[in-house]
């Protein structure tokens, strides 16, 4: 069974960005891991107000959610992805972050680096 844990964090730009409305010296973003015993993958999705994303709008999503993905058995990442798409429709921030937890996790099963595995 999958372990599936996320919580908020402010996400510190290493420089101020500023546009005409303003300037940003932090993200609001949502990390979520995926365990599986000692294992662990990592991914992250921002909020964006212009896209209507938000932090706690995802965390809810994703807690609704929580019985189906702790059962999947991630045994292919891309399946992995088709099976968040359908569970989390128009979700793509969160479906990102779970899917790149995915494969960072199942990266480490193979006990490899996840641009090895990639190919990269």
């Amino acid at each position: 069974m999958l372990q599936v844990s996320y919580y908020p964090f402010e996400l510190a730009f290493e420089y101020p960005f500023t546009i005409s409305k303003g300037t940003k010296t932090h993200q609001p973003t949502l990390v979520v891991s995926l365990g599986l015993g000692n294992l662990t993958g990592y991914g992250e999705a921002p909020a964006i107000g212009y896209y209507q994303v938000s932090l706690e709008d995802m965390a809810d999503r994703l807690e609704e959610k929580l019985p189906m993905i702790r059962r999947y058995a991630l045994t292919d990442p891309q399946r992995f992805w088709h099976f968040l798409e359908h569970l989390l429709p128009n979700q793509n921030f969160l479906i990102a972050a779970l899917d790149i937890a995915g494969w960072d996790l199942f990266a480490k099963m193979r006990r490899m680096p996840l641009y090895a595995l990639l190919g990269l």
